[in-house]
Order: C-alpha cells, then sequence, then structure tokens
C-alpha cells in the first residue's frame, strides 16, 4: 500500500511540474464559476473541460489534498463508489455551499447521499476543506 501511495504521488508531482501556466487555467476556471453564480449558461468549451478534469493531472492545490488525504477511499471523480462522486456532488451543490460541504468533511455526516456515512476528518483545516470542496465543484 505504502509503496503504490508513493508511485501515485511521484506520478502526481511529475504530471504537476509539466502543468503549464496555472494563473490561465484558473481565471477560466474562476469566470466558469462567476457566470454559473450570476446564473449565465456555461459555455460548452467550459463544460467539456469539467469532463477532462483530473485529479491525477490536475496542478490545482485541492486535488493535491485530495490525494494526500483518504478522499480517493470512498470516491471516484465519475462514479460511485461508497460515496457518490465527485461530479454528482458538483451537480447538487454550487459555490455558495462552500463553507457547508467544508464543515461536513470536517465533521463527517451521513443520510445525504444514502445509508454510507462519511467518516469525520477532524485534523483538517477550514482553509484545506475549502480548497477541496473548490476543486470538487469545478466537476460541474
Amino acid at each position: 500500500m505504502t509503496k503504490r501511495l508513493t508511485i501515485i504521488l511521484c506520478v502526481s508531482f511529475l504530471v504537476a511540474g509539466c502543468g503549464g501556466n496555472s494563473k490561465n487555467q484558473k481565471s477560466s476556471t474562476d469566470s466558469v464559476l462567476a457566470d454559473s453564480a450570476a446564473g449565465t449558461k456555461t459555455p460548452d468549451s467550459a463544460r467539456e473541460n469539467s469532463n477532462t478534469i483530473s485529479i491525477m493531472t490536475s496542478t490545482d492545490e485541492g486535488a493535491a489534498l485530495i490525494v494526500k488525504n483518504d478522499c480517493r477511499n470512498c470516491h471516484k471523480e465519475r462514479e460511485k463508489l461508497i460515496g457518490p462522486a465527485f461530479s454528482e456532488i458538483a451537480k447538487r451543490y454550487g459555490h455558495y455551499d462552500i463553507d457547508l460541504l467544508a464543515a461536513k468533511i470536517i465533521k463527517g455526516g451521513s443520510g445525504h447521499w444514502g445509508d454510507a456515512s462519511m467518516s469525520p476528518h477532524p485534523s483538517l483545516s477550514i482553509t484545506d476543506a475549502s480548497v477541496i470542496v473548490k476543486f470538487i465543484l469545478k466537476y460541474k
């Protein structure tokens, strides 16, 4: 298990080093989130980008925190595992739910997605949990 985790981390660092200009990626994502918040229609190109987001290839800090923590033990990007897929979470929630979802990651909970409960993550800071949520919402 440790060897597998080491390999995953090494690959993610290598991929992150080849990520390109993250300022342009962030600004385009921010504009998509701003458009969604304003109630405007998301452009087709932004919708396609949400289908190509990958934790393993992203240079986003939220993706790194997901890899670092145990999120992927219960969640996949686009398929239900034990908990809901990140893409399903993004469809249900919006930017206005960041604080709620960050608190839910820290406190844990159950009943929102069926019988499975999410274990609490009390050692995770509210700032890091918010960064994770912001990344997950990019799957919208």
